[in-house]
This record gives C-alpha cells, structure tokens and sequence, in this order.
C-alpha cells in the first residue's frame, strides 16, 4: 500500500463514510455537530460543566480537517435520526500517536506494527452504555473495518479503560499487543485483527 506525506489513506481509495446498524449511525464528525458532541462531552465527564462550546468546536473544526486531509479519521456516534450523540470513534496511525504520547520511539522498535497501521479508540456516553452500545460497537466495527477499509491489521488502543469496558474487550480474546502503565493511567494495545 502506497502512502503520500501527510496522508496515511491510500489517496487512490474511497474512505469509508459511514456504519449503520440498529438505530446507530457512524459517520464523520463536523464542526455542524458541535451542539450536541458538546452534550455528549460533558454527560460522559470528560469535561465539566462550563467547558467553553467555542473550545470543544476548535477541537472539532481540527478533527474535521485532519479527517478531510486523510491524516486520521474522527467520526461521531449518533442515533440513526442525528438527535443524539453518544460519543466519537478515533481512527489514527498507532504507531505515530503512541510515540508522541509516550515520548518515546524506543518503545515500538521492539514491536512488529508498521508505522501507519491503523489504531482505534471510542468514547460512549452514560446514555449509550445503557443501551448495549459498547459491545455493539466493538463487534460492529470489527466488520466495518474488514469489509471497507483497506488495511489488514487493525489495533484498538485502550485509554482509561473501566472495569466495564475491560470486561468487554477481553470477552472477544485479542491478541494484547502492550500494556503501558503512565501514573494511575494504563494504556493497552490490542491486536484486533
């Protein structure tokens, strides 16, 4: 697979666009969405009450652009109707994210993953765990990504994981491919497929 600088899309291929599934909708996040991603962002406690809207649309807007320049993906977790958000799928090269958040290139010499195989993490609101989300995400994603992405080998990055969350993950027997412990935070790689 060919790459262009600044890119780690193949720029000669589609990218997917959107999954729909039940009642859900995954599909791009856009500065348009700021409203209700600002309602999802504080109910899941990322933020606290009065985290400034105009903040959370400049992350938004940056998003938005990087997934337009192909340099990482960011897509927003709505109900099919686009009423409700419960939270954000990131899709970025892993290795690269891994090395600026660890400060460390050392770490990933040692490991067999190419530098722009893609890694993914998602966040879900109180409201969308109610409802099964998570589970449904993590199986519904494993065949998104088979059946319209390009790339043969995928990562889920768990970052500030609940017990909940862990529980789910390990339920689908991944291949761990690190388990970085940073303060009171672990970070663990998987290999989904």
């Amino acid at each position: 697979m060919v790459v262009h600088m600044g890119s780690f899309f193949p720029k000669n291929k589609e990218v997917p666009t959107e999954l729909i599934f039940d009642n859900i909708k995954v599909r791009q996040l856009k500065s348009t969405d700021n409203e209700l991603d600002y309602l999802a962002v504080i109910e899941s406690g990322f933020r606290s009450e009065g985290f400034p809207k105009e903040e959370n649309l400049e992350q938004i807007t940056r998003h938005e652009q990087d997934h337009n320049d192909r340099k990482e993906f960011a897509f927003t977790i709505l109900d099919k109707d686009e009423t409700v958000c419960y939270g954000c799928l990131f899709i970025k090269p892993i290795v690269p994210f891994l090395k600026f958040a660890f400060f460390n290139d050392r770490l990933f010499k040692q490991w067999d993953i190419e530098e722009t195989a893609p890694g993914f993490s998602f966040w879900i609101t109180p409201t969308g765990w109610n409802l099964g989300l998570y589970k449904k995400l993590l199986f519904e994603l494993s065949k998104w990504f088979k059946s319209e992405w390009v790339y043969k080998k995928w990562y889920l990055l768990g970052m500030r994981l609940s017990e909940e969350e862990l529980a789910e993950i390990e339920k689908l027997n991944l291949k761990q491919k690190f388990l970085f412990q940073m303060e009171e935070q672990k970070y663990i790689l998987w290999q989904l497929f």
